[in-house]
């Protein structure tokens, strides 16, 4: 790490130690880059100057608004110098939420001195698209305390904010668009898709592991995949936890609507014509899906499916650094734990209740595996900046395995602790950062 000291006796200058001088042209101006900013400087170099340390001017630091009380790694490259990393979390939706999810922001500097540089946390409404600025909380080390400011646009910028079946959905995306355009390529997870998308990239290539899906559009969409598909899922395109999902089964005397998270509500329809009012009721055309169900694996009347958790890593990899299985409430319609179901680590579930080998095991994880980058694959050939991803993953009563959902917004990985493994949170919250680090660090 880099200490930042102040030079008060000259100008629009940088001092470092000798050992840079052969990665600068010294009869080029050195460019400096913190966050979007950037300035042009005449670089000196001595033995005297510690290895860890620089001299910077005055006018300099003020141009770049950058904290010197913070240490920064350096990356050279052409004769442009990034100090960094900066990095923006964009953590809430207005900045009173932001102070209320102070506590919560620590997972991301839980491990600051492998991140360094400056993190600040902000909100939607934090952002003045005119100045350039962002009103918000930088991470101070030394303090270990969040710190109110308005700072310069970061280098690179993920968002753990939640938005899509609010009302603040159409600002997430302006905001998110607005940020792109400045930050390109060093912006993640974007852009979003949302379930719908994600089928239509998908379906070329994957069509045998994903459940037929439909968008819906009017009653008889429902009616035509019931006479396919003996019971099938209505669930909002853009979703989420479990949320106002239906599970619609055909019967001899007509038709059983399931619903409710908490608690099972059953309504039973002897009519298409009664069928069709409830749908045109409670449905709004092309806000919904259609999905085939997946007869999935059960135990004790207890849904089964698999959250995976994907994160690229500081050399821009992808890690799976968590599986676990998800046990619906009891006669549950859907395995989310916020409704009610339980977490286990995956691989017990498949020792216990699949009843499967090592060696089985091992096969399905590598089929799993190689089902999930063959999407990723597919998903970033579409243009889509993806780092943090959480697969939902179902197998069902023949041992076939299904691509039921892929997160991409803000994936819920507290499905960790819930299993009694924090660590794998905080390695995800961490991974997240590293590589956000390694865009703020890039030139491209």
């Amino acid at each position: 790490m880099i200490h930042i000291r102040l030079d008060k006796k000259r100008s629009m200058s940088i001092h470092l130690h000798s050992s840079f001088k052969k990665q600068v042209k010294r009869w080029k101006p050195l460019k400096i880059l913190y966050g979007i900013k950037e300035v042009s400087v005449t670089p000196l170099f001595s033995n005297a100057v510690p290895e860890d340390t620089c001299y910077v001017t005055l006018d300099v630091i003020r141009i770049l608004d950058i904290p010197i009380n913070l240490p920064y790694e350096i990356n050279l490259e052409k004769n442009k110098m990034i100090f960094g990393p900066y990095i923006g979390v964009l953590a809430a939706v207005t900045e009173e939420i932001l102070q209320q999810s102070i506590p919560y922001l620590s997972v991301y500097v839980k491990d600051y001195e492998k991140i360094g540089g400056t993190i600040i946390a902000f909100s939607l409404d934090g952002i003045d698209h005119e100045n350039e600025t962002i009103t918000g909380l930088m991470f101070d080390s030394k303090s270990n305390n969040w710190i109110e400011g308005i700072f310069p646009y970061p280098r690179s910028v993920f968002s753990v904010v939640e938005t899509s079946l609010t009302e603040n959905w159409s600002t997430y995306l302006d905001t998110m668009k607005h940020l792109h355009q400045k930050l390109g390529k060093r912006i993640f997870n974007y852009p979003n898709f949302d379930k719908w998308q994600m089928y239509q990239l998908l379906k070329g290539r994957l069509q045998q592991n994903l459940p037929k899906t439909v968008i819906y559009y009017e009653p008889k969409d429902v009616w035509k995949m019931l006479k396919e598909y003996p019971s099938l899922y209505i669930k909002p395109i853009n979703g989420r936890l479990g949320k106002y999902v239906l599970k619609v089964t055909r019967i001899s005397s007509g038709v059983i609507v399931k619903y409710g998270r908490h608690t099972k509500k059953i309504k039973h329809f002897k009519s298409w014509s009664l069928f069709k009012f409830y749908l045109r009721r409670i449905l709004k055309e092309e806000a919904y899906l259609i999905q085939q169900a997946i007869d999935l694996v059960k135990c004790d009347d207890q849904i089964i499916d698999f959250r995976i958790i994907m994160v690229k890593n500081n050399q821009g990899k992808w890690e799976n650094i968590g599986a676990f299985s998800r046990y619906g409430g009891k006669n549950s319609i859907v395995s989310n734990i916020t409704a009610g179901g339980k977490a286990e680590i995956g691989g017990i579930t498949l020792k216990t209740v699949f009843e499967l080998s090592i060696k089985e095991m091992i096969d399905l994880v590598n089929l799993i595996h190689n089902l999930m980058m063959d999407a990723i694959v597919i998903l970033e050939e579409n243009g889509y900046h993806l780092g943090n991803l959480g697969f939902d993953i179902g197998i069902d009563q023949s041992g076939k395995v299904w691509i039921i959902e892929i997160n991409n917004q803000n994936p819920d990985h507290y499905i960790a602790v819930k299993a009694n493994k924090p660590n794998i949170l905080f390695q995800a919250k961490l991974t997240n950062i590293l590589y956000a680090k390694t865009l703020s660090m890039s030139f491209e």
